[in-house]
């Protein structure tokens, strides 16, 4: 069974090792596969009289295939780490450990050894540190219209000012149902996915503190930089934000299983939802449905510790980026 270990629990040479990996992957050329799959599924509509825009439901955003489709996709990327070193196992990043911190920036996940720090705002905001910086040449990142220099860029807390807290997360925690009608990303569509996914704002909830982006969305937006395009997995931080992504939805299918049994399995639509999103519906490019990947058990994985459980109580004018709520 493969064990995914929270970032502070990894030992410096589980550290080196997972980088390395990284690194190899990229100079092969496979690495960047990972950022085209993430790249093709946020532009096409899942209905033909949708828009063609990644702010609009895509077949793996904005609806709830989200969160499989997210699953199957660390598992494509794992399964490649561990042809390079098979003890692998992708770390997960549990933000709202550091957002009580007084700087967030300064945690260890931004180490030199690991994922490396800021970017400085002198230099178009290129990561200036640890083998992901521009200036390295092991980690080429493409010039893009929304960033028009090449290289790894970061700007935390200059976008949204604070990454999620424990609180933020138990209001998803609390959600009973996955999803509900009409699947999308409204903030006033109730549902564990919405809110994980973070398009439950104020607007929709007076008790979210916090406007603009929440929960998973927030934390591409606080790091900023490259994490804010359709292209965000050129920062390798993404996969280690998604791995807590989908750690929270294992620990939520979990309470489901021993407070809602009945309910089996957890996920919706089963049926005539958009195309893409059912139960049965195949996770683009791959092979597998959603119904496939929904127990990470029988995936062969599971995570190191589980969350605190949730409690049973409540819980300047830009274009938005694909990762900011209304």
């Amino acid at each position: 069974m493969i064990i995914r270990k929270n970032v502070r629990s990894l030992a410096d040479d589980e550290r080196k090792v997972y980088v390395n990996a990284l690194l190899e992957l990229k100079k092969k050329g496979v690495y960047d596969k990972y950022v085209h799959w993430h790249h093709q599924v946020m532009v096409p509509s899942v209905h033909p009289y949708e828009p063609v825009d990644a702010n609009y439901r895509n077949r793996a955003h904005r609806g709830p295939a989200f969160l499989p489709w997210h699953r199957e996709f660390l598992m494509q990327v794992e399964g490649d780490l561990r042809t390079i070193d098979p003890t692998i196992a992708i770390p997960y990043w549990n933000w709202t450990e550091d957002a009580g911190t007084p700087d967030p920036g300064s945690a260890l996940i931004w180490r030199d050894d690991f994922m490396g720090g800021n970017g400085l705002a002198s230099d178009h905001s290129r990561v200036q540190t640890g083998s992901f910086a521009h200036k390295n040449n092991r980690w080429p990142v493409p010039a893009y219209p929304e960033l028009p220099e090449p290289g790894l860029k970061r700007a935390f807390g200059t976008l949204t000012p604070t990454l999620p807290t424990p609180e933020d997360l138990n209001f998803a925690m609390n959600e009973v149902f996955y999803d509900t009608p009409n699947y999308n990303a409204g903030p006033f569509t109730i549902g564990f996915r919405n809110r994980l996914e973070g398009f439950v704002t104020p607007r929709g909830d007076n008790r979210v503190k916090n406007a603009g982006s929440q929960l998973h969305n927030r934390v591409h937006v606080w790091v900023g930089g490259n994490m804010t395009l359709m292209t965000s997995p050129d920062d390798p931080v993404f996969f280690l934000h998604h791995c807590f992504i989908d750690k929270v939805w294992s620990d939520w299918q979990e309470l489901q299983r021993r407070n809602n049994p009945e309910a089996a399995p957890h996920y919706a639509p089963r049926t005539g939802g958009p195309p893409g999103h059912n139960l049965d519906d195949r996770l683009e490019p791959w092979t597998r449905t959603i119904r496939q990947v929904l127990d990470i058990t029988a995936l062969g994985y599971e995570y190191e510790a589980p969350i605190a459980p949730a409690s049973t109580g409540s819980i300047s004018i830009r274009r938005r980026g694909p990762f900011e709520a209304e």
